[in-house]
């Protein structure tokens, strides 16, 4: 596990304005969040290095909106403070974990987060992380890629 320090915070808290800022947009936040997925700027931010990344949240938006078009698909929208602490939470996983955004959102999808969201925002993230393992049945070993690479070739019989 990577220690959570300046360059995570800066991290963390640029795609959670990101995200924040997402809901100004006309699309509803399941559209943004699958844009944000397929998006060169997640495969920027996965990178997980702050001097290649501008952290203006607008020009992360047009970027987003640039690659994709503007969309007004879709009525489900996020509060504006759960968007920023789900955003957060996910570069917050991706950053200390060393694993990809979309791993991180395969494990807790953003409608989990959401649903966990008044109960959890104000706790401590590493908290909120032994939380989420916990009610999906998982342990932090989902993030060791050597113990997911020897269950898939045991489960093949190579090992």
């Amino acid at each position: 596990m990577k220690t959570f320090d300046h360059d995570g915070l800066l991290l963390a808290e640029y795609q959670g304005k990101l995200f924040e800022k997402s809901t100004e947009l006309r699309c509803s936040t399941p559209v943004f969040l699958r844009r944000f997925l397929h998006s060169d700027l997640l495969k920027k931010m996965d990178l997980n290095d702050v001097a290649s990344l501008s952290l203006d949240a607008n020009e992360g938006i047009e970027s987003i909106q640039n690659q994709f078009g503007e969309s007004d698909y879709g009525k489900n929208k996020y509060s504006k403070s759960a968007m920023f602490w789900i955003g957060y939470i996910y570069r917050y996983l991706s950053y200390t974990r060393g694993v990809t955004t979309k791993f991180v959102m395969r494990l807790f999808p953003y409608k989990q987060l959401n649903d966990v969201y008044y109960s959890f925002h104000t706790q401590d993230p590493e908290w909120c992380v032994h939380s989420l393992l916990e009610m999906n049945g998982q342990n932090e070993d989902v993030f060791d890629n050597n113990l997911r690479l020897k269950a898939v070739i045991s489960a093949r019989g190579e090992y």
